[in-house]
């Protein structure tokens, strides 16, 4: 593929600026942070927080990811450098292999002392052992010869066995970002062959065939097209894990293909066209598998037995039904489920009503993660977790399971009538209570500040914190509900307004849980900011702080709808005055 590398190259660095100003982290590990949200599919905020664990005796582990729905952990050692004339050096490649006793073994983190690392590591309780390992260097420097070969020696290796090494140089990233780019979100044509006739239905969806496929058609398309060929699905391949349904899929299609037609669920293709070409051939447009990854890159790994067939369902669908086909086959595990949600008629409508104001809500992602303008674009999943943060019963969930709140607790954020003024206002109260803790935390980065309990208070998962503090002071502090509309809210006196109750409710988070954190019974920050029992405590101070602004002479902050009141009327005197 042919590409502009220096155009590459300053796309990565303004998203790698970008990473570590949220994260209050340095550009290298900011690096590692873009390498696993782009490249490797992590979550924004989890990549953060893996990109954190920088410190003394860090074991040689500069990323750290446990992604417990796929079972797989993942420790990246970053090399960041300003000038890529010169190889990765080899010191990079030995100290990721060092870190792996500590991977396996997380007491060995807390005995020295990084408590912070174990408990990441912990939460994968005892199933740690059958998670699958990868370790991968990644760097912007030029390859490595000698590492390349330590790779390969390593992947042979016994003694790592059941672990997987990746070595990463600069122009293996390009490629792969630069296909990252232009991957398009599906198949643009090709053919898929049956193993005998196929049973044929139409109705209301559209147009249906279901037939047997051998395995080798499903291994053709998968080697043709790759993860294009999944583009439409919410979830990828997520490994071969010890003991998992995957693992068993390639021992079932090597050892007893001529069962595995009984013993799969098949898989689904949704298709714009489906059109017959022969009786037993069919060509398909624009179309993807949107229930079946595992199964057909299971095949491809068993080397696609001849006499495998896997139960398959083409569907070639009406547009509006794409969404409803993709979630109801992908029940199993909701991992961006967000992305399926955005085009569900709830957010469909919030989407009209913010267009109003000249804002794009819920748009799809795509490309590098620049900085954004987020005065005028909203990302659903940021959106949710903002919304999340001001209810104590979903909040926790906001900070570590954020896939709960596009299923479990959707409705409860995104009921059917939910009013697009109240999106926007959490929206806002979220954002600024992010530059505000980003603010913060570059202040202690830039003093050299020893508090480390401050900083990782104003990790990532402070803004939702803040949040939960902001809303309740908005809350109890204003007539609610707010009688304010999207352009009132849009004005510059308005959130200005509001932008001090953010202000504030960061700092009161910080304030009580800098009085409540205690190492007995949280054995770090992380943990705390992950814990009911916490939560519990700050809820029960935060009530007390309430009474005290309530009752307080000397209004603090200001009234909310006087603020929207105030900008209407300086937007009328102006038209006045302009006429």
């Amino acid at each position: 593929m042919s590409f502009d590398e220096n155009e590459l190259l300053q796309e990565i660095a303004a998203s790698v600026k970008e990473l570590s100003r949220r994260g209050g982290i340095s550009e290298e590990r900011g690096f590692g942070a873009w390498y696993a949200t782009t490249l490797l599919d992590f979550d924004e905020d989890q990549a953060l927080e893996g990109a954190s664990v920088d410190g003394p005796e860090d074991q040689g582990i500069d990323v750290l990811l446990v992604d417990h729905p796929n079972g797989r952990i993942t420790v990246l050692q970053v090399h960041y450098p300003k000038r890529r004339e010169k190889a990765t050096p080899k010191s990079k490649w030995d100290a990721l292999v060092a870190s792996i006793p500590a991977i396996q073994n997380p007491k060995l983190m807390s005995d020295a002392g990084r408590s912070d690392v174990a408990d990441i590591l912990e939460e994968a309780g005892a199933e740690i052992s059958e998670y699958d390992i990868e370790l991968g260097l990644i760097s912007l420097a030029k390859k490595s010869d000698q590492i390349e070969r330590a790779c390969a020696q390593a992947n042979r290796a016994q003694q790592f066995r059941g672990i997987k090494f990746f070595y990463a140089p600069c122009d293996d990233i390009l490629n792969q970002y630069a296909v990252f780019r232009s991957a398009d979100k599906s198949v643009p044509e090709d053919t898929i062959s049956f193993a005998g006739g196929v049973f044929e239905d139409s109705g209301e969806y559209g147009r249906a065939i279901v037939g047997s496929v051998p395995a080798a058609e499903l291994g053709r398309l998968y080697k043709a097209h790759g993860r294009r060929l999944f583009e439409g699905n919410v979830r990828y391949f997520i490994g071969a894990r010890k003991g998992g349904i995957n693992e068993r899929m390639i021992e079932t299609a090597r050892t007893s293909p001529g069962l595995f037609w009984a013993l799969n669920n098949g898989i689904t293709i949704v298709a714009n066209t489906c059109t017959k070409e022969s009786d037993k051939t069919y060509r398909l447009t624009r179309f993807s598998i949107v229930n079946g990854c595992q199964t057909t890159v299971s095949l491809h790994n068993a080397g696609a037995p001849d006499n495998a067939n896997v139960l398959t369902r083409v569907v070639a669908a009406k547009p509006t039904l794409l969404t409803d086909i993709v979630r109801y086959n992908n029940t199993q595990n909701p991992v961006k489920i967000w992305a399926v949600r955005s085009v569900d008629p709830v957010q469909e409508r919030l989407r009209e009503s913010f267009k109003n104001i000249d804002i794009q809500y819920a748009p799809k992602q795509e490309g590098s993660r620049r900085r954004k303008d987020y005065q005028s674009i909203m990302e659903l999943d940021r959106v949710a977790q903002y919304l999340a943060a001001g209810y104590p019963d979903t909040l926790i969930d906001a900070v570590k399971e954020k896939q709960e709140l596009f299923d479990r607790h959707y409705q409860r954020l995104f009921p059917h009538d939910v009013a697009p003024e109240r999106v926007y206002l959490y929206w806002l109260l979220g954002i600024q209570t992010d530059e505000e803790r980003q603010s913060k935390l570059q202040s202690l980065v830039d003093a050299g500040d020893a508090d480390k309990t401050t900083g990782a208070l104003l990790g990532v998962s402070g803004t939702y914190w803040g949040v939960h503090c902001s809303s309740k002071l908005v809350e109890e502090l204003n007539r609610t509900p707010l009688r304010i509309s999207l352009e009132a809210m849009a004005s510059n006196d308005f959130q200005n307004a509001l932008r001090k109750y953010a202000v504030e409710g960061l700092q009161l988070f910080t304030e009580l849980a800098i009085d409540t954190y205690d190492l007995e019974d949280f054995k770090t920050v992380r943990a705390a900011l992950r814990s009911p029992k916490f939560l519990q405590k700050i809820d029960q101070k935060l009530a007390l702080r309430m009474s005290r602004y309530k009752n307080a002479k000397n209004k603090k902050l200001p009234d909310l709808v006087s603020a929207a009141k105030s900008s209407v009327g300086s937007r009328s005197s102006s038209n006045s005055r302009s006429g």
